[in-house]
């Protein structure tokens, strides 16, 4: 996929596209970050957004206005490549002593797969992103 598609982490997406009114630093350069671009999300991602509504018993209105935020940005499926990046990435971490290779952070794993299965520049608010050559972060000089 080309640059300019940018794969959203959690955090990212749910402080950009929902916190509309944030006017914290780092949720303003992100979104500078991401004129022009098309933000999508990792399945993973959407995975845990559609998660948050069941488990804190949103209202049907306040689950609705979230799920129509949540469509309008495309995700990513799993395809058998990012299946493939996931077990290649999870051992690689475990083989550099990397934190993605922890089962706290299998969810990242998914995400971080779904970029390089894709070759799409990852923008997150994570350090656990970090230290991975072949991962593509966006960074606020980019």
């Amino acid at each position: 996929m080309a640059d300019e598609f940018v794969l959203l982490d959690t955090d990212v997406w749910s402080r950009v596209v929902l916190g509309r009114r944030d006017s914290d630093p780092e949720v303003v350069t992100w979104r500078r970050m991401l004129v022009g671009k098309q933000p999508v999300i990792a399945a993973q991602t959407e995975a845990e957004l559609r998660f948050l509504p069941r488990a804190n018993r949103w209202s049907d209105e306040s689950t609705e206005r979230f799920t129509a935020h949540l469509e309008a940005t495309p995700t990513v499926p799993v395809t058998a490549e990012v299946i493939i990046a996931w077990a290649d990435l999870r051992a690689n971490c475990r083989a550099r002593g990397h934190g993605l290779a922890d089962k706290a952070h299998v969810d990242d794993a998914w995400v971080a797969a779904t970029a390089l299965a894709h070759d799409l520049p990852l923008l997150s608010g994570d350090q656990l992103y970090r230290g991975l050559p072949e991962l593509r972060l966006l960074k606020a000089e980019d």
